[in-house]
């Protein structure tokens, strides 16, 4: 790989890793809420929308593991961990929302603060 930069003039890039040191009660709080978020937000999607269609089945599905995941990174967390999960995340609607799925609009904006919040260092991790 080293030649296609010196191919293409680009220099070795420096990247200097900060040591972090987890906040692991401050993440605990901050995974609980992201799990009860997509607990919310799973269980108001089976609500609104029949579990007939097998795309809408698969999203509620994947909020629930998620959920789980969160759960489960709670009793255990690791930096590499929350940030998997949470680049996992992803938004029920990217663009317009649907007419009659207005509920859903405050829940996946919760979902998705949560998981924003995960993704930031914490003050008490900075070295």
């Amino acid at each position: 790989m080293s030649f296609l930069r010196k191919l293409f003039g680009r220099e070795e890039e420096v990247v200097e890793e900060v040591p972090i040191k987890l906040d692991v009660e401050g993440r605990r709080q901050q995974l609980q809420r992201l799990e009860q978020a997509l607990d919310a937000l799973a269980t108001e999607m089976r609500a609104e929308q029949s579990m007939d269609n097998p795309g809408w089945r698969a999203r509620v599905n994947e909020y629930s593991r998620l959920a789980g995941d969160a759960g489960d990174q709670r009793r255990a967390p690791t930096r590499e961990g929350i940030l998997d999960l949470v680049f996992e995340v992803r938004p029920v609607f990217s663009g317009e929302v649907p007419a009659g799925m207005e509920p859903l609009v405050p829940l996946q904006a919760e979902v998705l603060a949560a998981a924003e919040a995960l993704r930031e260092v914490l003050p008490g991790e900075k070295a």
